[in-house]
């Protein structure tokens, strides 16, 4: 039951649970384009619209911001489905999440994506994000850990048993 199919399912719910609520309550409460300080000005909630893809660029004739995330999610749930470990499950429902919440529902709902989160210092901004966006890249970075740096990675029987052996030698 708690094999890496439950992981990647709950976090890839939960992310996308997160990243409506958290749109749901942007769009409830602040006002298009006025900023909101949460943090200074380091940290402020500034509602923008993004009817074009990653960091505003346009990648396509407005039919592949639709059917390119669908081919996507469709080869993550297949990938996240067939994962063998719980890392790389987590990180590709962070990615399933994120995808889903932002081109496909907020898309579908609004004809764009809602971005709030807005960082940086004075007039030198990064692009405006979500949590979507927050979790797909955190998923990215899970994957390329997992991948690269073995993080999350079940080690071999045998290189367990080299290891022991290794250490009774030396006591």
């Amino acid at each position: 039951m708690w094999g890496p199919r439950f992981w990647f399912l709950v976090s890839a719910a939960l992310a996308l649970v997160l990243d409506q609520l958290s749109k749901w309550l942007v769009l409830s409460y602040e006002t298009l384009h006025l900023s909101h300080r949460v943090l200074g000005d380091v940290l402020r909630f500034t509602l923008t619209m993004n009817k074009r893809g990653l960091f505003g660029m346009s990648y396509g004739p407005i039919w592949v911001h639709y059917v390119l995330p669908i081919v996507v999610v469709g080869v993550v749930i297949y990938l996240g489905l067939r994962s063998p470990d719980r890392w790389f499950s987590i990180g590709l429902g962070m990615i399933l999440g994120g995808g889903a919440g932002n081109n496909l529902i907020d898309r579908v709902r609004f004809g764009s994506v809602v971005d709030f989160i807005d960082m940086g210092f004075g007039s030198a901004r990064w692009y405006t994000y979500n949590l979507a966006d927050a979790f797909a890249v955190a998923g990215v970075m899970m994957l390329l850990a997992h991948e690269f740096l073995g993080w999350g990675k079940a080690k071999p029987a045998a290189a367990d048993d080299a290891a022991a052996a290794r250490r009774s030698e030396q006591v």
